[in-house]
């Protein structure tokens, strides 16, 4: 009997297959590793950069002549090749500025050579990369910045002090009763107990006020009417509040003691409440800048039947924020208040 034979059209595929798919595979690990030690290498140059710069910044704050801050790109390499696994690190510059450093790293192999050698990206062609990286520090005076002129007393945010939507009032006695605002005083002139009007002195401009850490003493704005520095910001708040969708969170300065009466009046700020913001009664009358209401912060108010005398803003008790929480760089340092931060 003839064996009959039949040719297999796929017979001798898989070698040609295979050479392909090494192509891919190859590929895909040098993806693979090559990226992932690309990103280790990164780290490593980014802790340098800031250990670095942070180093440099609080040498610069304490000794503004000595050799690290007037000469920072030798004092910088060492901690850039402190941080690096194989201890070498290029540092590309270290530049001490107002206030301000700035320093940045690149890749270095161990022969002196500027760049990242890769491993399987080789197949491809692809030997080396160069990877970078960069920091900023700041330092000097701390500072809060963003925070409403306009303090309240430290019972108004005691967190026991709960009554969801609430009003802070900055002057009136129409409370003077009501057990839930036990901060009020039943005095004549309506103050705020301790103090009175909580207008704090600021930067002539602006709707902020500034707060060293160290020395949280703020003098006193006189005059019950709103600030007008604050008109923009309360017009832009009210724009905003309109839509019953969105709020507006702020921070509002909290005494616990006071010093002084009348103009030469002082406020200890303690910390500062993050509120959100439902509306304000500032002036008397009805309308922006110096008043708004939300339905929400007019019921409310009708509630605790408030009359225009009734100074303060209504919103939400969210939290305390402390003063070292809420800080900034850029204050002043007359009292020593110097810190050093990574602002990049």
């Amino acid at each position: 009997m003839r064996r009959l034979r039949r040719d297999d059209p796929e017979r001798g595929v898989i070698a040609p297959l295979t050479a392909i798919l090494m192509v891919a595979m190859l590929g895909m690990a040098a993806f693979a590793v090559d990226v992932a030690t690309m990103y280790s290498e990164h780290a490593q140059l980014q802790n340098g950069a800031d250990s670095a710069a942070l180093a440099i910044a609080e040498s610069c704050a304490k000794t503004p002549t000595d050799a690290s801050c007037t000469a920072p790109m030798s004092y910088a390499t060492g901690f850039a090749d402190g941080n690096a696994l194989d201890g070498h690190t290029n540092v590309l510059s270290a530049a001490v500025g107002a206030g301000t450093v700035n320093v940045t790293t690149q890749a270095q192999d161990s022969s002196g050579n500027n760049h990242f050698s890769l491993v399987f990206a080789r197949v491809l062609g692809i030997q080396v990369t160069d990877i970078q990286a960069s920091a900023e520090a700041k330092f000097g005076g701390y500072s809060t910045g963003n925070v409403l002129p306009l303090s309240f007393s430290k019972c108004e945010a005691d967190p026991g002090f709960t009554k969801g939507l609430q009003f802070f009032p900055e002057h009136g006695n129409s409370l003077a009763d009501d057990p839930g605002y036990e901060c009020i005083t039943t005095s004549s002139s309506g103050l705020e107990v301790p103090g009175g009007f909580g207008w704090l002195d600021h930067t002539p401009g602006v709707c902020k006020v500034t707060v060293d850490i160290l020395n949280p003493w703020v003098g006193t704005n006189t005059g019950q009417n709103y600030d007008s520095d604050c008109a923009t910001a309360l017009n832009n708040w009210g724009a905003v509040l309109a839509d019953p969708s969105k709020t507006v969170d702020i921070l509002v300065p909290i005494f616990d003691d006071v010093r002084g009466i009348g103009a030469g009046a002082e406020f200890h700020i303690e910390a500062f409440a993050q509120i959100s913001l439902r509306g304000w009664n500032l002036k008397g009358g009805s309308s922006l800048p110096g008043d708004f209401m939300t339905a929400e912060a007019t019921t409310l108010s009708k509630s605790l039947k408030l009359k225009n005398s009734d100074n303060g803003i209504f919103g939400r008790f969210i939290k305390k924020v402390t003063l070292a929480e809420a800080a900034a760089m850029g204050g002043p340092t007359t009292y020593g208040a110097l810190g050093v931060q990574l602002s990049k």
